[in-house]
């Protein structure tokens, strides 16, 4: 991308490996390629003229299903736009009220999307059926702005959502009206922080979370460390907590591999590596100093 650009969210391509779709801060949709081929502009926000800028909407979040072949992203104003993979557009509508910080497609039921907004929703949509912001399966309000809202990998029937102060949510399937757990946690946002998203293990429903201590959150201790909280989907208690005292700045984002033994962490201009195996051996050289 050019300087100045923001990226709202990057997917790969579920037929070429070295493709990205990539929702960009400078209007585009697009298509782009790790090898260097040219970037297919899939879709563009309409230029508004101003002399300062060139676009004032632009795209903040994308993703795409490989069973509907469609892509979806939502913009920095409501809108949601659905397109074949192959950038036809099929329909934009306005969905949400402010900015769509989420989209996604349940991964085990190919018409089921979610979206969330900083409207203080998320919406679970039919998309066999959506004619407006009113013609949503579930309405699912929040107290603050919602930065993420993630289907369970596992199976699709659960929804994991972060807001923009103090809470994450987990909603199933069985009951959508009213969350299965909240769960206080300290992750408030400000300007020049990447959100904060709380995302599922691949494998297991547990959730990992960035926290930002905040003196006003209650139990606050002084000194509290900027911790990767891990919690049991299910129940909603805290499982763990990683800590590296290295790096002591705000974990944003977090992100498994595939087999759920490797985790990434995104901390301003670092990515930690958490790997179980290096885990385990810090642990038993630790132990072998403690015995001697």
């Amino acid at each position: 991308k050019g300087p100045g650009d923001s990226l709202g969210d990057i997917k790969f391509s579920p037929y070429e490996a070295v493709k990205l779709y990539v929702a960009s801060g400078d209007g585009t949709l697009s298509l782009q390629d790790l090898e260097g081929r040219a970037v297919q502009v899939i879709s563009r926000a309409p230029d508004c003229g101003h002399e300062y800028h060139n676009v004032c909407s632009w795209y903040c979040s994308v993703d795409v299903s490989a069973s509907c072949r469609a892509v979806v992203t939502g913009d920095n104003v409501g809108n949601v736009v659905l397109l074949s993979t192959s950038g036809e557009e099929i329909w934009k509508l306005k969905l949400h009220r402010k900015k769509v910080t989420h989209v996604e497609f349940n991964s085990r039921c190919e018409w089921l999307l979610a979206t969330a907004s900083v409207d203080q929703t998320v919406k679970i949509w039919d998309l066999r059926n959506i004619k407006n912001k009113m013609n949503f399966l579930h309405l699912l309000p929040h107290d603050k702005p919602v930065n993420a809202a993630y289907f369970s990998p596992t199976d699709g029937a659960k929804l994991l959502s972060t807001d923009q102060r103090n809470e994450i949510r987990v909603y199933s399937s069985s009951d959508w009206t009213k969350p299965q757990h909240l769960i206080p946690h300290p992750h408030r946002q400000f300007q020049h922080l990447t959100p904060i998203k709380a995302t599922w293990h691949p494998r297991y429903d547990l959730i990992v979370a960035g926290r930002y201590p905040d003196p006003k959150f209650p139990g606050y201790t002084v000194n509290e460390l900027r911790t990767v909280d891990v919690f049991d989907g299910n129940t909603g208690e805290m499982v763990c907590q990683l800590h590296d005292p290295n790096a002591s700045g705000i974990i944003s984002l977090n992100k498994f591999n595939p087999m759920g033994d490797t985790l990434a962490s995104g901390m301003g201009f670092n990515i930690l590596i958490w790997s179980r195996e290096e885990m385990v051996a810090k642990k038993q050289e630790h132990l072998s100093k403690a015995m001697t």
